[in-house]
């Protein structure tokens, strides 16, 4: 290397052009090569430590300084490079947005949605139903039992339509559709005709508390992880899954007035086996319109944790982030303790603040009424805003009204409350399936994690009921049932708030 130059301090920088000649800047390039290694600096800067007024004399272009540092042109080479990727940024953001292409829904997927509403109408649509047959045990067969042991019937059924998800859901996601399905019909028919013949409590548990909730459980996972299949990249996606929730809220209505109709008529035995047959019907039509159009996966996942796990111990098949689907499942367990209390407890709260007995039964039927609006209509903006932004709003919204549940005191005010609350307690039950089927990586995944999701946060359904229920033995005034289940509805409605937070970061944007 050549010896460095001789520095005259005072000497100032003439004033000229920031650069020598071209000559002069293509020698300071090679230079830079050789020099970058002791000073890390800028080729063209000045050298490490020198004044800016000092230059040097028979400086090769390298040493150059100025008096204003400020004055310093670009590298052409940079200028350039810069500017075309200056050029390159701008088209792309002048360029419009890829137009999203949805698909189109076939007849086999509209005929799909039939189905899984019939499902549903035999799953947690039959379980909101129970109050009727609450109310025929207590005063007949069962009328020796307390009405505390009598609702452990409703109670399981409750607890295991969501509970045996874990198995159906990864069955489901395994092709195993079509078995599901007959198993599930077979076993729901078979244990109400025994419940037909049933006059002991244990009885009537092991027939219409087990064995029913047993063949709910085995097909309301993968009913609605059908509409994964055949609304997943289409415009109805999530308005699919308010449709399919809304058949709850139809049996809630439907199944009562036909049990009233028929237990004074006919007696409990044949109310029975009228109702067998009419869920045999049921499941026909379930069997031919159910479907699937993904390929089932070769490894089946039952009861699997891995859901929960973080996305580094996971194989590429499986990249999921723990954060969100655990602050999600703890937002819906939450949630799940006391969601139904005021249509669980509507009657009785109504006949304690006077309201005449008649009166008072139509809040089941004003309350799934009405859910049928909160259950669609709302769905509508998720397709925008997405089910989980949706979900957190409509949980925190079910715990603010049940914490002013007991300023509900006139027969208006009640009906009032039931028909506002039924329609945030829809729109929060229509988000859940759309929610947590968002979280599968994969179509065929899909009932992996609805599955899952409803395995956890049954055993909040069933310790749910009872624990309001002592509430309100203890205070009778409600205010003890209203305060518990306003606040843990709030905290779940944070947990998936938090979920949004963490979700958005995953996929880079706010509509989750």
């Amino acid at each position: 290397m050549s010896k460095a130059p001789t520095t005259n301090a005072l000497t100032r920088a003439p004033s000229r052009p920031l650069y020598p000649d071209e000559k002069a800047l293509q020698r300071s390039k090679s230079r830079a090569s050789t020099t970058t290694e002791f000073d890390g600096q800028d080729p063209l800067a000045p050298y490490p430590g020198g004044d800016l007024d000092e230059v040097d004399e028979e400086d090769d272009g390298h040493g150059v300084a100025v008096a204003d540092k400020s004055r310093r042109e670009p590298d052409p080479e940079s200028a350039k490079t810069e500017l075309k990727e200056s050029n390159s940024a701008s088209t792309a953001v002048e360029e419009p947005a890829a137009k999203v292409v949805y698909e189109k829904v076939k007849l086999k997927g509209w005929l799909n949605l039939v189905g899984a509403i019939l499902a549903n109408m035999l799953c947690f649509g039959m379980t909101q139903s129970f109050a009727t047959f609450q109310q025929y045990y207590s005063k007949n067969e069962l009328s020796h039992v307390s009405g505390s042991t009598i609702s452990w019937i409703g109670a399981i059924q409750f607890a295991f339509c969501p509970m045996f998800g874990c198995v159906s859901g990864p069955l489901f996601d395994a092709g195993y559709l079509r078995h599901l399905i007959l198993i599930s019909g077979f076993l729901y028919v078979f244990c109400l005709m025994m419940a037909s013949l049933s006059t002991q409590y244990y009885q009537l548990l092991l027939s219409h508390g087990f064995g029913v909730g047993l063949a709910m459980g085995l097909v309301f996972a993968p009913s609605v992880a059908t509409l994964s299949h055949h609304f997943a990249n289409t415009r109805f996606r999530i308005l699919a899954y308010g449709t399919q929730a809304s058949g709850s809220a139809v049996a809630g209505i439907f199944f009562p007035a036909m049990l009233n109709h028929l237990l004074p008529r006919y007696g409990f035995a044949w109310a029975m086996r009228i109702l067998g047959f009419t869920v045999l019907g049921f499941f026909v039509v379930i069997f031919f319109t159910l479907s699937t159009t993904v390929p089932p996966r070769k490894k089946i996942a039952v009861l699997s944790f891995s859901v929960c796990k973080s996305v580094h111990s996971l194989t590429v098949a499986r990249p999921v982030q723990n954060r969100a689907y655990c602050l999600y499942v703890a937002g819906v367990c939450l949630v799940s303790l006391t969601l139904f209390n005021p249509l669980t407890f509507g009657v009785t709260y109504a006949v304690h603040m006077g309201v005449p007995f008649e009166t008072a039964s139509y809040a089941p039927a004003i309350n799934n009424g009405v859910s049928i609006i909160g259950r669609i209509i709302p769905l509508i903006a998720a397709q925008k805003v997405g089910p989980i932004n949706i979900l957190g709003v409509f949980a925190i919204g079910t715990g603010v009204l049940q914490l002013l549940w007991t300023l509900a005191k006139s027969t208006a005010g009640i009906m009032t409350y039931d028909a506002v609350y039924g329609i945030i307690a829809g729109g929060y039950a229509a988000a859940i399936n759309p929610g947590a089927a968002s979280f599968a990586p994969q179509t065929n995944q899909s009932g992996l994690y609805l599955g899952m999701c409803f395995f956890m946060s049954s055993f909040f359904w069933l310790v749910g009921t009872p624990i309001s229920a002592a509430l309100i033995d203890k205070n009778p005034t409600y205010l003890g049932a209203s305060m518990f289940g306003g606040s843990v509805c709030v905290l779940g409605g944070i947990s998936i708030m938090l979920c949004t937070i963490w979700r958005r970061r995953q996929l880079g944007t706010p509509w989750v």
